[in-house]
């Protein structure tokens, strides 16, 4: 790289962290602004990397970690200051839909709404649960510890948090805003939403319709298909949480840990002879 086109990488490269650092600065911190203006620094990171002085180039990488583990310090902050809080609305029992074919009414648990920092499902194995519009619209979702599990939720959750799944299945309409994965082997999900942030996550399916570019950090073998479910009122659904059909960036991904311009090695698009039909 010439001396003068490198004096205008550095230039950029400087704005560029500094709109990331900006982002991170004051009290009440967005991380999903912080998370884009790194996304784009990244992404500017990786268009020049080949042409780069080695040491520019571990330089700007150093930058971009440590951005990472800020706004991760920050989501974890959030988490236990309270920011997935989850509240009852009525002091009656949570009820559940009818469960799909094939599974009995015992295997149908009642859904629990949880209060302070508790997860809203937790420490389930081999079970079906289906979350009514009534328990899951306009609330902050945790599912946490699940094995073997099958969520259907329905309604229009204002958020989902999903943490420690294994071998699990989660199957929903859309979410208002984000949806944050950590830490899930081997299940699938099926969800629309705004923005998606997938961490520590290995072997998952992913079926989405979402508004914005992925983010995945930390994973390994996760594959990506289109939102391909139909139901009754879907389009109703999708209006509400101002999603558009027509728009999907289901295949639009961003791997924090993989800076060149070539395909990550931790991602892939799921062939279409091994998708899954939805039939809930």
């Amino acid at each position: 790289m010439a001396q003068q086109q490198l004096a205008a990488f550095l230039s950029e490269l400087n704005l560029s962290e500094q709109r990331v650092n900006d982002a991170l600065m004051g009290e009440n911190v967005n991380t999903s602004v912080a998370s884009e203006a790194l996304q784009n620094l990244t992404r500017f990171v990786s268009e020049n990397a080949p042409s780069l002085p080695a040491y520019e180039l571990r330089r700007a990488h150093s930058e971009i970690t440590k951005f990472k583990t800020r706004i991760l310090d920050v989501e974890e902050k959030t988490r236990r200051q309270g920011k997935f809080k989850f509240t009852r609305t009525s002091k009656e029992k949570p009820t559940v839909g009818k469960p799909p074919p094939g599974c009995t009414e015992e295997k149908v648990k009642n859904v629990r709404v949880a209060e302070g920092l508790l997860p809203t499902l937790s420490g389930m194995k081999g079970e079906t649960i289906i979350m009514d519009s009534q328990e899951s619209s306009n609330k902050d979702i945790w599912l946490d510890n699940l094995e073997k599990s099958t969520i259907i939720i329905k309604g229009i959750p204002s958020a989902l948090h999903v943490t420690h799944l294994n071998h699990c299945k989660i199957v929903g309409g859309p979410v208002q805003t984000s949806v944050f994965l950590e830490d899930c082997f081997r299940s699938t999900f099926v969800i629309g939403c705004q923005q998606m942030r997938i961490h520590k996550t290995k072997e998952c399916d992913f079926y989405l319709h979402i508004g914005s570019r992925i983010i995945i950090e930390d994973c390994h073998a996760c594959r990506f298909a289109p939102y391909d479910r139909e139901y009754l009122g879907k389009e109703e659904e999708f209006n509400q949480a101002k999603l558009e059909l027509a728009v999907n960036h289901w295949n639009s991904i961003d791997d924090f840990n993989w800076l060149s311009t070539e395909q990550s090695p931790n991602w892939s698009i799921l062939p279409e002879n091994e998708r899954i039909q939805l039939q809930v």
